[in-house]
């Protein structure tokens, strides 16, 4: 693992250290006894099609938002806290800077639709990434949609009829998607807020979990203060995000300038 690893998988919210794993990977159990059908299940496309866009209806999906987060990374060898501060706005952008000891600034990160960019700032390096690069390694199909979702709280991939399966947990509605190479089990309170989303690649063997709590609403958005991301895989990793100061606006857009100095690279 490059030595910088930590910190692009940390700021990227974790999801590249899963879906850039392209080395040996740990089994993960597969979904079992997850529970019995729920009643009103839908019986035929009609039915599904008027019950998923109910779900995608209750997504968040407010026009921007900007939080602080106390982010708090572990592996097996070591961990780190970083400090950081997220922008986004739909559609156009992801905005993330991070400082360590909530004054060294170390890294920034924009994620645009076409493209991902990190500003090494410890290293002076600017690294340009696009989405085709990541399905060198995986054959999830992760865009800049996914990633969007990610950020809003929602399920990253939305239902699709003739490929999404209704099941319950308790109080709670479970949706397993086929994407082909890749499975998402994505778990709903019964007024739809997502409470927890699993990606497993199942031609790797490896896993994501990504788990919801302390919702506050703000602004009119129930949104979780509380994140906790595991990746299982070759190394198992875990980073839990502790937010405040969630509010669903911008006042200004970040500035992601990159210094002439700076050594590029491009994938």
């Amino acid at each position: 693992m490059k030595k910088n690893y930590l910190f692009y998988s940390l700021l990227l919210f974790v999801v590249f250290s899963f879906f850039l794993s392209a080395c040996k990977t740990k089994k993960v159990k597969s979904d079992q006894g997850i529970g019995s059908l729920i009643e009103n299940e839908p019986k035929g496309n009609n039915d599904s099609d008027i019950f998923f866009k109910k779900i995608v209806a209750h997504k968040n999906n407010s026009d921007a938002i900007s939080f602080s987060a106390e982010a708090d990374y572990k592996d097996s060898k070591q961990s780190v806290s970083l400090n950081m501060e997220v922008l986004a706005k739909r559609d156009q952008y992801i905005f993330l800077n991070a400082k360590a000891f909530g004054l060294v600034n170390v890294a920034r990160v924009i994620i645009r639709p076409d493209s991902i960019r990190i500003l090494d700032l410890i290293n002076r390096k600017y690294i340009s990434a696009s989405y085709r690069f990541m399905q060198n390694y995986s054959s999830a199909p992760i865009g800049f949609e996914q990633l969007q979702n990610l950020i809003w709280a929602n399920a990253m991939f939305d239902p699709k009829t003739g490929s999404t399966m209704v099941d319950s947990l308790g109080q709670f509605l479970v949706l397993l998607l086929d994407l082909g190479n890749t499975r998402q089990k994505a778990t709903y309170s019964k007024s739809f807020n997502t409470q927890s989303v699993v990606l497993i690649e199942q031609g790797k063997t490896q896993e994501m979990q990504v788990n919801y709590s302390d919702f506050k609403e703000v602004d009119g958005i129930n949104y979780p203060h509380g994140i906790l991301i595991n990746i299982l895989a070759e190394k198992n990793m875990a980073c839990k995000f502790s937010i405040s100061n969630f509010v669903g606006s911008i006042k200004k857009d970040p500035q992601f300038a990159v210094p002439k100095s700076y050594k590029v690279q491009v994938f």
